[in-house]
């Protein structure tokens, strides 16, 4: 998977910092944006705002709250 990515393993350390990459997730796996990149919903105004409110809620996953903050921040 790393090497697809353009990742070299090397080392232990290299590992671990990929490890943490990828467990941040890409697309959301819940509710009416089920499978749907959440950068592209950062990237769109109306749904922006579904990614806003997901943020506000008690129990988001912290990877997930990461991602969410990161797709956010790129727009």
């Amino acid at each position: 998977m790393a090497n697809s990515q353009g990742h070299v393993i090397t080392n232990v350390d290299s590992l671990y910092e990929f490890s943490k990459m990828v467990r941040i997730p890409p697309h959301l796996s819940f509710g009416k944006h089920k499978g749907e990149a959440i950068a592209d919903l950062a990237n769109h105004s109306d749904e922006a705002g579904y990614i806003k409110w997901l943020l506000k809620q008690d129990s988001v996953d912290p990877r997930l709250s990461q991602a969410c903050q990161q797709a956010l921040g790129s727009v």
